[in-house]
């Protein structure tokens, strides 16, 4: 084993796993930042080389926050992990899930990541890589769109009908007789 114990690497990569997904749902993404050490460095699949914790906050949240129809990246927020590994130089290997929100209709729609990082200490990684195929990430986002707009559509629908349904039962419920 490395400088570390195992157990104490594991636990900080899944507190950085828990810190991501809050993260994710909270759009506050100094909560991962504080997972990582003042000098970190994370090389991105798309976004490239972003040093410093600081600078890494800024860069993920202003691409985690566009909610343009086009690009709703503010959707993309959950991150499973399917596999890991720890190795000799307290390094974390791991394959993750970059998924979408549930559109409504409880699709999954998803890309798998490669993530490297590296353990520091006292809780902290100060290197992350990310591996990810963007086309993959692409065709993840255009079908949750698709689910989406399609639950959208429907959902409405489905909703007065609900409501139509359930104010009708109320009025062909028959009286209690003491």
């Amino acid at each position: 084993m490395g400088i570390y114990s195992k157990t104490e690497v594991e636990d900080a990569f899944w507190k950085f796993h828990d810190a991501l997904n809050e993260s994710g749902k909270t759009a506050d993404w100094s909560i991962v930042g504080e997972r990582m050490t003042p000098d970190a460095m994370i090389y991105e699949s798309v976004l490239g080389k972003i040093g410093k914790r600081e600078g890494i906050v800024r860069e993920v949240s202003r691409t985690m926050h566009i909610s343009d129809p086009k690009t709703p990246w503010v959707h993309l927020n959950r991150f499973p992990v399917e596999a890991y590994s720890i190795d000799h130089r307290d390094w974390v290997w791991s394959i993750w899930y970059a998924r979408f929100s549930d559109p409504g209709d409880g699709s999954v729609h998803q890309a798998r990541v490669f993530m490297l990082m590296k353990y520091h200490g006292k809780g902290e990684f100060h290197y992350v890589e990310t591996v990810y195929n963007p086309v993959a990430v692409n065709k993840a986002m255009e079908s949750w769109k698709a689910k989406k707009a399609e639950w959208d559509k429907i959902g409405a629908g489905e909703l007065d009908m609900l409501a139509a349904r359930q104010d009708a039962g109320q009025d062909m419920a028959p009286l209690k007789l003491d």
